[in-house]
């Protein structure tokens, strides 16, 4: 009897303890089977950058995407790259089959790699760029790659100087604080029509309408004139700004004249003339009566050759006594030869466009020739012009399609020009 009691007890015992823990679950606070990482994901919004173990990445969060910044170190490539910012396998091989993936692979020490992913970690954007603004982008959308050249749009700020020469054009325009490009960018422009070293008298004045490019608070790239106009004695002349369909750029005056010429006087930086156009004149070499038939420029070994207006190669090579030639057509009417180089430029061949100013090769005195120059003949419907006394051609004046546009830009960067000298003038 006394057996059967103890064992009573402790069977009521052992369900007392049952009936307590299933109590206790029962009431107890719920464990979550899936984390919840809200308050996580809270605190990274609010961290700007975060400094990862590899020095070279900042890691930059916000609420839409994440952006990972490498700079290029010895032995990077941009797959392993691509791994260390956790992107996955799928994406990195349609990477690799994009059009154009080549120019994103060819990562250089120095280089910046910028890859911007949304906060699933699937790739938006990826940038490989030299100096922050300029380079190759990969865009992915609707799970295709598209790889471009881009760049970054930068902050302009529009600015207006007036100046009247005292002393010289120079000296002038840096007291009122424009910069040295500007002030070279002012002489290309009215140099076409203006003597700076002859022409200019106390008393001439200009005025200039310019941009100013900023990234990040930093000055960039070199001013932009939008419109000048300089005074010299009783004649005005002026240049305006205008931006083709295709993106090139040209200056104007207000009748929608090309305020440069067709071809630049000179091709090279000279130390002096050594021979002039003569048909007369006895060969340095040969010692007889043989004609020259251009202008040659005595310079340094190694100086740059530029091409005096745009056009095509239409001879790159070894010519006879002209050592290494570089003729270019410029027209059905006109074009020029530059012989006795030293090399050309890098990649320059038969058929390549190239462009007024353009380098095309370098000084040298490869075929008959007894010192360093350039040999450059002018030629006209194919005879030798002295390409010192020719009468250089104009450049294209605005085109009928475009005149309209141009005309109502003009009146506008006129105006502006006036109503910002008059408040210069009011202030004073």
């Amino acid at each position: 009897m006394k057996n059967l009691f103890f064992e009573i007890k402790y069977y009521l015992l052992f369900l007392l303890i049952l009936i307590l823990l299933f109590i206790g679950i029962i009431f107890s606070p719920k464990i979550p089977y899936k984390l919840d990482n809200s308050e996580f994901l809270e605190k990274e919004v609010f961290r700007d950058k975060v400094l990862l173990a590899d020095d070279r990445l900042s890691h930059e969060v916000d609420t839409n995407n994440v952006i990972q910044i490498f700079e290029i170190k010895k032995n990077d490539t941009l797959l392993n790259l691509l791994k260390t910012s956790n992107i996955k396998d799928t994406y990195i091989r349609a990477l690799i089959k994009t059009s154009g993936s080549e120019k994103l692979a060819q990562i250089k020490v120095g280089d910046i790699l910028e890859i911007k992913k949304t906060s699933f970690g699937e790739p938006e954007e990826i940038f490989l760029t030299s100096n922050e603004l300029d380079g190759i982008l990969a865009t992915y959308e609707n799970g295709l790659f598209k790889i471009q050249n881009f760049s970054r749009p930068l902050e302009k700020l529009e600015r207006f100087a007036s100046v009247t020469i005292d002393t010289s054009l120079y000296e002038s325009a840096v007291r009122e604080g424009l910069s040295d490009s500007l002030i070279m960018d002012l002489v290309y422009l009215f140099g076409w029509d203006i003597d700076f070293i002859f022409d200019i008298r106390p008393g001439d004045k200009f005025d200039v309408l310019y941009e100013d490019f900023y990234w990040k608070g930093n000055q960039v790239k070199n001013p932009d004139i939008k419109a000048a106009r300089f005074l010299r004695g009783n004649k005005v002349f002026t240049a305006i700004r205008y931006f083709y369909k295709d993106g090139t750029k040209e200056y104007f005056s207000l009748r929608g004249k090309n305020v440069k010429k067709a071809f630049l006087r000179t091709p090279v930086e000279f130390s002096y003339i050594s021979s002039k156009y003569n048909l007369n004149r006895k060969h340095p070499v040969l010692n007889k009566i043989r004609a020259h038939t251009g202008v040659d420029y005595a310079a340094p070994k190694g100086t740059p050759i530029i091409s005096t207006s745009s056009g095509s190669v239409s001879y790159i090579g070894n010519k006879g006594g002209y050592g290494k030639l570089i003729e270019i057509k410029h027209s059905e009417d006109y074009s020029t030869r530059y012989a006795h180089l030293f090399k050309y430029k890098k990649g320059l061949k038969l058929g390549d466009k190239v462009s007024q100013g353009e380098v095309i090769g370098y000084v040298g005195k490869s075929g008959l020739a007894t010192g360093y120059h350039l040999h450059y003949e002018f030629r006209v419907n194919g005879m030798h012009t002295d390409p010192l006394t020719v009468k250089l051609p104009d450049a294209e004046p605005i085109g009928d399609s475009e005149k309209e546009g141009f005309q109502n830009l003009a009146v506008r960067m006129i105006n502006r020009i006036d109503n910002l000298y008059l408040q210069i003038y009011a202030a004073n």
